[in-house]
């Protein structure tokens, strides 16, 4: 079977990797394309995926962005070879495109603000949503049937969690053994209100006297570092898990970072620029996994006394069995279009 993966955002890599692999030794012909976006291409490259690189980033501006979704679709449409079913998280080119072709497609999403959800409900064939998500209203609205949505028992994390296997040489690439890392907020993303302000300065004055992996999205970004000899940052992307799983604390303004920290069971911050929260990061923030806040003084503190509770990291072994079950999902569908 002909597979269509889209990739469209950096951590949807690390996501769709253990997928790739899997399809791939079940021997289904894969066909990837990419968004050239922040790191998705330099880390689809690093995992010896050469993609076809099909639109970019368009900045913040609605207008540009709707131009450049559109042209997008139009780009998939003429260039993406013929397949037999896509596969994306999000769904917001595969599920139309694939809709456009008559052929089916699976959407995986744990984000309860996809900008173009409407979209997604409306093409998608089949839908892979943690237990917690609430689609239930989306469901009702779309009239999607219940045997088109198959859910599993954990976090998108947990997928290549479950593969993560610690490189024992990974400090080496860095000035110091400890640290604590911090990644910024994405203010370019359609979902973070256009007023919104990084607090990374702030948090670059409290946390003056720790040595501070800084993880910028933008080149920009950098200039916030200058005149502090405690923080540096990487000329080419990290492992992201070798990141949390070595750092004291991981503090973050989205939710991947912290959700993969949490995880790991190191101590995880989200300064996201949003009074609202995804669902899965508030039932990590319910089960006492991930700290929420906007004030750099109340990070500190929580920083200073989890860091001291800290002992042992979690084992990956429930990582593995949400692994084992979204493949089987993937595959029962896969089996229905044979």
């Amino acid at each position: 079977m002909k597979i269509w993966i889209d990739v469209t955002n950096t951590p949807h890599v690390n996501v769709l990797m253990p997928i790739y692999r899997h399809l791939q030794r079940q021997g289904h012909e894969i066909i990837v394309t990419a968004r050239d976006f922040s790191e998705t291409v330099p880390l689809l490259r690093k995992n010896n995926i050469q993609p076809l690189i099909i639109g970019n980033h368009k900045g913040k501006s609605r207008i540009k962005k709707v131009f450049g979704l559109l042209g997008r679709y139009m780009d998939l449409l003429l260039q993406v070879p013929t397949f037999d079913i896509a596969f994306s998280l999000g769904g917001s080119y595969t599920s139309v495109v694939a809709w456009l072709r008559r052929k089916p497609s699976i959407t995986f999403s744990d984000n309860d603000f996809t900008t173009h959800k409407f979209v997604t409900f409306l093409f998608s064939s089949y839908f892979i949503f943690p237990s917690y998500l609430k689609y239930q209203a989306a469901q009702k609205k779309y009239h999607i049937k219940d045997e088109q949505i198959k859910t599993f028992d954990g976090f998108k994390e947990d997928i290549y969690i479950a593969d993560y296997k610690v490189d024992e040489h990974f400090l080496e690439q860095l000035p110091w053994e400890e640290y604590i890392t911090i990644r910024p907020e994405n203010l370019k993303a359609a979902y973070v209100p256009k007023d919104a302000v990084t607090i990374v300065p702030q948090l670059f004055e409290v946390f003056k006297n720790e040595n501070i992996l800084f993880l910028p999205r933008y080149d920009e970004e950098k200039k916030m570092a200058e005149g502090y000899p405690n923080i540096w940052y990487p000329s080419s992307p990290l492992s992201g898990l070798d990141v949390c799983y070595y750092t004291k604390a991981m503090l973050t303004g989205a939710g991947t970072f912290a959700r993969e920290a949490a995880l790991l069971g190191v101590p995880a911050v989200s300064f996201f620029p949003r009074k609202e929260f995804l669902t899965v990061d508030v039932v990590l923030q319910e089960q006492g996994k991930e700290f929420k806040s906007r004030s750099a003084e109340e990070i500190k503190r929580y920083v200073d006394d989890a860091v001291k509770r800290t002992s042992e990291k979690v084992s990956v072994e429930r990582s593995k069995k949400v692994l084992a079950e979204v493949l089987q999902i993937i595959d029962n569908i896969l089996a229905k279009q044979l």
